[in-house]
């Protein structure tokens, strides 16, 4: 494993980065200062830079190379000769993140991932009886060019995966609704093979930076399916048969109750991979089948996301700022499930959390926790819902509130007199655009002469797909295509890019998301307009007299910067037209 760097070699990393403009000195002093927090110390800086999301993976790649004076290599389209990988054991690759690559006459280029290991690059010389020229790649790239080169290792390990499938699939484990063997479950969920197959999905789904795992029995086969950057991709088909065993795992780890297969049922997992701190929200539903799992997966690394990481654009990033620094009065971010939403509201909690400020929280549920901030999780079987949460935090003498989200009138109606009464409330809503969500909240009750004097501001926002920045390519789109993401004006005028798909997009064309953003900031116009009730049309021309860039116009923006796609921009905008 990757050890860290002596203290001489991490400061002048630290300081290539800072003069590199990656991060500011304060952001260098911040993540040091965290990582010892947090019981780290022992972490390699530039690794805890990346996975806190100081920097990007690239910029300190740049970085180290050049401390080390080592080219930087990307090995996505490296041809790797199979005759040099065959003289250094796999194992010992693995071990020490390295692989040979190519020859260019008696020399031969050697990727590493940790340049301190001199020792490890004298070795791999022996082994070869060549001369190295050593070259930086990531730790990621190195192990999956490890993997992909490998293949006799891999297929014992396939081997062995194939042979612990036959075991399962012997285990007399009835997948039926009745006359279920409680105890049969309980030890199949607990059989090696079982327990090795279940590690692995969670291990894999976090390597691939999935958001949900999904695993659903059918007639025949138990479908497993990874939500990426969005979009679910299938990963695995297993036999049926092992789905009562699987799900039985998956209720042990949660500390669900296994004999229950006829209801829903909610629980959590709290693993530690590596460092990192992860949290697997399970969901159990009976369907026809058997039953049919989700887990979201919750990186508490996540909940140090700043606003500015977010794809604001600089007049949105103002606008919104603004609004979150204001003392009092409510601000409001909008979009369906999945977009961001509740990253955007932790990253403004981010922004205006101090020691001098009490903020307070209600959620449902809480997925991170957060320094200096208060959390709140309602809890209806029990008798806390939103409103009666809101009311008893009005009694705790907060500054700001979050509202995990307005469901009700009642909660909107508190919400409106919290902010009316000096506090500063950040919500969220399920309107398409930002003129909507204030149609919205007089649809659900809030009074209108409540909602004019303490509405500040409506965000909208979505997710788009990154393109692969291994396999971007400029494109023309079809006439079709231009017209229905309304970008006539930009033909001839920019460069269209998307992605041809490659290893390191999983073929998708796509690697990362990004936010396309619509701010609306209340004037005294669209306080007049609320107190008549206008129609959400009526405030969305408002708005546009005022400034207002909708979502579309923003999706472009990223387009004509390379970002992302027209078939994104008008994938997560269509509701909106």
């Amino acid at each position: 494993m990757t050890q860290a760097l002596p203290k001489k070699v991490e400061a002048r990393l630290g300081q290539l980065l800072v003069e590199d403009g990656a991060l500011s000195p304060e952001e260098l002093e911040q993540a040091l200062a965290e990582r010892q927090h947090r019981g780290l110390a022992g972490k390699p800086l530039g690794k805890f830079l990346v996975e806190a999301g100081y920097v990007k993976e690239k910029e300190f790649l740049q970085a180290l190379g050049r401390q080390f004076n080592l080219a930087v290599m990307d090995l996505e389209d490296v041809e790797i000769q199979d005759d040099l990988t065959a003289e250094v054991p796999a194992e010992f690759c693995r071990r020490h993140r390295v692989i040979p690559l190519f020859a260019i006459g008696d020399e031969v280029t050697v990727a590493v991932a940790d340049p301190t290991k001199i020792e490890v690059i004298d070795l791999v010389s022996g082994m070869l009886k060549r001369p190295i020229q050593p070259v930086l790649a990531s730790e990621t790239q190195v192990l999956q060019a490890i993997h992909a080169h490998y293949q006799d290792d891999g297929d014992e390990d396939e081997e062995g995966e194939r042979d612990d499938f036959v075991t399962l699939s012997r285990l007399d484990v009835d997948s039926g609704g009745e006359g279920v063997d409680i105890e049969s479950l309980r030890r199949a969920g607990e059989e090696a093979p079982i327990v090795k197959l279940v590690d692995k999905v969670l291990k894999l789904a976090v390597r691939e930076g999935a958001s949900d795992i999904h695993i659903e029995p059918g007639e025949e086969n138990l479908l497993v399916r990874f939500r990426i950057d969005g979009v679910l991709q299938k990963r695995f088909a297993f036999s049926v048969r092992l789905a009562p065993a699987v799900v039985s795992r998956i209720k042990i780890l949660s500390d669900l109750d296994i004999s229950e297969r006829q209801r829903p049922q909610d629980g959590r997992i709290q693993l530690k991979m590596g460092e990192r701190e992860l949290e697997f929200r399970v969901s159990v539903l009976p369907v026809y089948y058997g039953e049919k799992v989700v887990m979201r997966i919750l990186d508490r690394a996540s909940v140090r996301v700043r606003l500015e990481d977010l794809g604001f654009s600089p007049r949105n990033l103002e606008i919104f700022t603004s609004l979150i620094r204001q003392p009092n009065g409510i601000v409001l971010v909008t979009g369906p499930t999945g977009s961001g939403k509740s990253t955007t509201l932790y990253a403004a909690m981010n922004a205006i959390n101090s020691i001098e400020k009490n903020i307070v929280t209600v959620e449902d549920p809480v997925e991170y926790q957060i320094p200096l901030i208060n959390q709140v999780g309602v809890n209806p079987k029990r008798g806390l819902t939103f409103a009666g949460a809101l009311r008893s935090i009005l009694r705790q003498d907060p500054d700001i509130i979050m509202i995990g989200e307005i469901r009700d009138p009642e909660t909107g109606q508190i919400a409106g007199e919290a902010a009316l009464t000096g506090h500063l409330v950040l919500s969220t809503l399920h309107t398409n655009d930002a003129p909507s969500a204030v149609t919205r909240l007089v649809e659900m009750g809030v009074a209108p002469f409540l909602l004019a004097p303490t509405l500040l501001g409506v965000l909208a926002q979505r997710l788009v797909r990154r393109i692969c920045p291994q396999c971007k390519a400029p494109y023309d789109p079809k006439p079709a295509e231009i017209a229905e993401a309304g970008a006539e004006a930009l033909v001839g005028k920019v460069t269209f890019y998307k992605g041809k798909g490659c290893g390191y997009c999983g073929g998708t064309g796509y690697r990362g998301r990004t936010g396309i953003h619509e701010v609306l900031k209340v004037d005294e116009a669209i306080r007049e307009l609320i107190l008549e009730k206008a129609s959400t049309g009526q405030i969305r021309r408002a708005a546009y007299a005022t400034g207002l860039r909708d979502l579309r116009f923003d999706g472009l923006r990223k387009v004509v910067a390379g970002v992302t796609t027209l078939a994104e921009v008008i994938r997560v905008t269509k509701a909106v037209e």
